[in-house]
């Protein structure tokens, strides 16, 4: 019982960690695209267009490994 404790205590401290990772990566994302879009480097319109393309160029090398 002790064991199993003890292992589930460590995959949900993982898990934090993945958490507080990922919000702090978003975070991060929406400075830059705030900065770049309020100096004029990039549109919304551009950032969202980019955003879908890459998506897609993703789920397509995903699917080619599976």
């Amino acid at each position: 019982f002790f064991m199993a404790r003890v292992i589930d205590l460590q995959k949900e401290m993982e898990m934090i960690q993945i958490e507080e990772l990922a919000y702090s990566n978003m975070i991060q994302h929406e400075a830059l695209i705030r900065m770049l879009v309020s100096k004029g480097i990039i549109t919304k319109k551009e950032y969202f267009r980019e955003v879908g393309i890459v998506t897609k160029e993703m789920k397509s090398k995903k699917e080619k490994e599976d």
